[in-house]
């Protein structure tokens, strides 16, 4: 479950039956793939409970205008669009849509943090998390993904939530692009930064030792 849906199901005006309807009927549908299209005969066994020592043998059950009424508070908490037919008052194999099942939100609850994964990616608040680090490019190569998974799936024994983890990313891209502006040259098993290279004397000085080696020539070695 999303965390936008978790939210919109917690809101108080929201009886558990539409709760119920949405969670155990409408959502397992989607994401099975089936036709979206609400069938009341198949909602209102998805809804009943049964019980054996009553006479009708159910304990719960919902008729039409009740199962109606559901669909409404779904609609109005903003968790299913019903492409509703105006000459009816039921929603009767009318199309339907969830639109927070794909919605991200920040949920009122913690994330749970979560080892690193080969499926992991930065999700849409990356350049937005970036800018306040200060990194104003928020691209990145498949390389720098790669590298990265590759470095935390061997410490398994690390555990952080997404945000975390996005943090932890940006900070190596920073560092990744900071090393790439440094020449660096290779000693052993490290990278260090090669220090200044010395230039020599500069032309005013080669020329005046030039004259200096001619003047002695021209002297000669003293003769006693």
């Amino acid at each position: 479950m999303t965390p936008a849906e978790y939210s919109a199901l917690a809101h108080p005006r929201l009886s558990h039956p539409a709760r119920s309807l949405y969670t155990l009927q409408l959502r397992r549908l989607v994401l099975e793939n089936r036709l979206a299209r609400l069938n009341y005969p198949e909602l209102g066994r998805a809804l009943a409970v049964v019980d054996p020592s009553d006479a009708s043998g159910f304990c719960y059950q919902v008729n039409a205008r009740q199962l109606t009424e559901l669909l409404d508070e779904l609609m109005e908490a903003e968790l299913l669009q019903v492409e509703a037919n105006g000459d009816s008052e039921h929603y009767h194999q009318c199309p339907f849509h969830l639109p927070l099942l794909s919605q991200r939100v920040r949920s009122p609850l913690p994330e749970r943090p979560f080892q690193m994964h080969l499926q992991w990616r930065p999700d849409e608040e990356l350049p937005a998390l970036a800018r306040l680090c200060g990194v104003i490019d928020a691209s990145y190569n498949e390389e720098d993904l790669g590298e990265f998974i590759a470095y935390w799936l061997g410490r398994p024994e690390v555990f952080d939530s997404q945000h975390q983890w996005m943090l932890k990313f940006i900070r190596t891209l920073k560092s990744r692009r900071y090393a790439r502006r440094q020449p660096m040259e290779v000693k052993g098993y490290q990278q260090v930064t090669p220090a200044p290279v010395e230039s020599g004397p500069s032309k005013r000085a080669q020329e005046m030792i030039e004259a200096a080696k001619r003047l002695t020539q021209a002297e000669g070695p003293d003769n006693d």
